[in-house]
């Protein structure tokens, strides 16, 4: 709810572009239930646009194009009937691993749209080969939009590596999540920290469950919240981009 006259609190993003909604296919929301309870969330709070994207990623999540789309259609149906003016379509997060390379050199990733391409990599231990990875999507005229960034421990102690990311073009994707606290402290510290730096150029929920909503308010009234709606986003780039088209 929001005080007549007052815009809901996601509207300045305007769309929600990693979110894990598509029922039953990751460690996402787990039915079609839990999915529209999402989207409803999402709708009250602003978003009329959403990308959900399921993980890739060989070890855990061994999601296909098909999959994915079983699991979006299933939902786009139920969406639509219930909020027309609700955009929703699907992507991916994908594990920086050597499935990654396989589905690059087939020309197989699915996008956030254009040639922008949301990535990951482990957040427990620094992969020798992830910059390989990135620079192999650079010269396929892919976009690398890094997932998170602030949930990567072991770079909280080596700036160089966001930097040296930075220079490559690769977009830092915030988790809104990060902002309200949820995965602790140096998570938070590092989003503010980014942002602070002028490093963000996405914004994602990274909601898993509704439940989680809750972090996302709280990030709202963090005072870096304000500092990143005021700024040009991947996010705003996309609904211009849809707008045009």
């Amino acid at each position: 709810m929001h005080l007549s006259g007052q815009k809901p609190f996601l509207h300045e993003i305007g769309c929600d572009l990693h979110v894990h909604v598509l029922p039953g296919i990751d460690d996402g929301s787990p039915d079609l239930m839990e999915s529209m309870q999402i989207l409803e969330a999402h709708y009250e709070a602003g978003i009329r646009r959403v990308i959900a994207t399921p993980h890739i990623r060989s070890d855990f999540f061994q999601n296909t194009r098909q999959t994915i789309y079983d699991a979006w259609a299933l939902l786009h149906e139920q969406a639509l009937q219930r909020w027309p003016d609700l955009r929703l379509t699907y992507a991916a997060e994908h594990f920086a691993d050597d499935y990654l390379l396989q589905l690059i050199e087939s020309d197989k990733l699915l996008p956030l749209f254009d040639r922008y391409v949301l990535i990951e990599t482990s957040m427990r231990v620094e992969q020798p080969y992830f910059m390989e990875i990135v620079e192999r999507l650079i010269e396929k005229n892919w976009k690398p939009v890094l997932a998170h960034p602030e949930r990567y421990r072991p770079w909280h102690q080596k700036p160089d590596r966001y930097a040296q990311l930075r220079e490559m073009q690769v977009i830092f994707q915030v988790n809104l999540l990060s902002l309200g606290g949820m995965y602790g402290a140096p998570e938070q510290r590092m989003a503010e920290q980014l942002i602070q730096k002028g490093w963000i150029g996405a914004v994602g929920t990274d909601l898993h469950r509704v439940s989680q909503f809750k972090y996302l308010r709280k990030a709202a009234q963090n005072p870096a919240y304000g500092r990143l709606c005021s700024v040009s986003l991947l996010n705003h780039q996309l609904l211009k981009h849809e707008a045009r088209n």
